[in-house]
């Protein structure tokens, strides 16, 4: 190590007072280069660990509040019955039932079930699209589709008139439902 390093000093004082400047300069930008980098990534490096530790905090806060959450759960179960549920297939049909009370099967268009599964129960969507109906059939709908919650709920609904026919109305539903996964079989 010394070696190099007395080799070094030599070259360095056989140079030119132009290239000890150059040689000076060169080092003092490479210098300044690495120590923005080293900072650069101390801060990410903490900016990482404080975010961790947040996100710890929170996870230990969630953990502390399980008994509440459980339950909290086990209240809602009790006022919910799993046999009143629906499943996508099944909220497809009983949609699709009290749209034919209403007489209302023809003008429909009801797209296909999306369904989001969780570790609870599974949320499906449906989407009716009905063209020119009256206000006494919208009306009488929403109180079927009222009926039925908190197991079938509209999500929204757009209500617009119909272009040719103002007294008629193009209305847009947003169909929410649920059903209760069995968790004494998990």
């Amino acid at each position: 190590m010394q070696t190099i390093l007395q080799q070094a000093k030599r070259l360095f004082l056989r140079m030119t007072a132009r290239e000890k400047s150059l040689t000076l300069a060169f080092i003092l930008v490479m210098l300044f280069i690495w120590t923005g980098s080293l900072l650069n990534r101390s801060s990410v490096w903490n900016d990482n660990r404080k975010q961790a530790q947040s996100d710890l905090q929170n996870q230990q806060q969630w953990l502390d509040r399980s008994e509440q959450f459980s339950i909290g759960l086990a209240n809602a179960l009790e006022r919910v019955d799993p046999q009143k549920t629906y499943a996508g297939s099944q909220l497809s049909g009983r949609v699709d039932a009290i749209l034919r009370q209403v007489a209302l099967s023809g003008l429909a268009d009801i797209d296909p079930v999306q369904t989001r599964e969780g570790e609870i129960f599974n949320d499906h969507n449906i989407r009716i699209r009905l063209s020119r109906i009256s206000i006494a059939q919208l009306i009488r709908l929403n109180n079927l589709l009222s009926q039925e919650t908190p197991y079938i709920n509209l999500q929204s609904v757009r209500v617009s008139k119909n272009r040719r026919n103002p007294e008629e109305l193009d209305v847009r539903f947003k169909i929410n439902s649920f059903d209760l996964i069995d968790l004494k079989n998990q």
